[in-house]
């Protein structure tokens, strides 16, 4: 029984990371799209923009090609964190003290590395 568990968070797992790759690069690809059908080159933002402008700007009335772009490499920077997150609750559900332990310090790690690339 204990096999079954683990194929599942292993299931869990690779659900996660392939609709993260996927999601991402259906987001980057329709924001070539847009580039594309509008024919103008759009101008690119002097700096990045933050998480919170991007979020505003995706569930706006007006989206551009740009906007798509950044959501998607959002997306693919945050599939390992989510990644992490899925074995976290998996480890929780299997009731498995020693990788429950394992994965929060990978999560304390990259919520760590977050916080500090912020600053």
């Amino acid at each position: 029984m204990g096999d079954l568990k683990q194929h599942i968070v292993e299931r869990w797992i690779s659900w996660t990371l392939r609709i993260g790759v996927w999601s991402s690069a259906a987001l980057m690809i329709a924001g070539l799209l847009v580039v594309w059908i509008s024919g103008s080159t759009p101008p690119l933002p002097s700096e990045n923009p933050s998480p919170g402008e991007l979020f505003a700007k995706l569930f706006s009335s007006s989206i551009d090609g740009i906007t798509l772009m950044f959501s998607g490499l959002v997306l693919l920077m945050l599939t390992p964190f989510l990644r992490v997150l899925t074995a976290t609750l998996g480890f929780i559900a299997e009731k498995d003290p020693k990788y429950v332990v394992v994965s929060l310090t990978v999560l304390g790690m990259l919520l760590g590395e977050f916080y500090f690339s912020l600053r």
